[in-house]
């Protein structure tokens, strides 16, 4: 069994690096899971009887027995499949560019005389930080304040 973990950054990283193919993962009770990736966008997914949105929830709780990308071949899958496109599946699933990661690989390069530096960013699981949850005045019944 593989760890989902990886193969969610696997995922992301084909999307990160535009990809265009389908993602295909076989669980261990040997259910079949296929996902559309159209230039590093996902755009239909497809898992047992689930299909669309459905799946983005079972993702991270399938058990993987093995993985694989096929590049410039995209499934037939129905239309129930495919997702709106305002929506973004990997920030959904948690999977975001972390932008201060010390661990990034860089490499130096010249470009018309100008050294230039590009740095390989990899994904993270982890979310980005949320905003401060503003505490709710306490309620009131007649001037007093009510407890629960």
């Amino acid at each position: 069994m593989i760890r989902n973990a990886e193969v969610l950054k696997n995922l992301a990283n084909l999307c990160h690096a535009t990809e265009t193919g389908t993602f295909f993962i076989t669980t261990t009770d040997n259910k079949a899971c296929h996902i559309i990736i159209e230039n590093g966008r996902i755009t239909a997914l497809s898992f047992g009887r689930e299909r669309g949105e459905q799946v983005v929830s079972e993702l991270p709780f399938m058990k993987i027995e093995r993985f694989s990308f096929k590049q410039q071949v995209k499934m037939p899958l129905s239309s129930r499949a495919y997702i709106d496109d305002s929506q973004n599946i990997l920030e959904q699933l948690g999977l975001h560019l972390n932008h201060n990661d010390l661990g990034a690989e860089s490499r130096k390069r010249v470009y018309r005389g100008v050294e230039i530096e590009d740095k390989k960013v990899m994904p993270t699981m982890k979310k980005p930080a949320a905003e401060p949850v503003k505490k709710k005045p306490p309620r009131m019944y007649r001037g007093r304040v009510l407890e629960d």
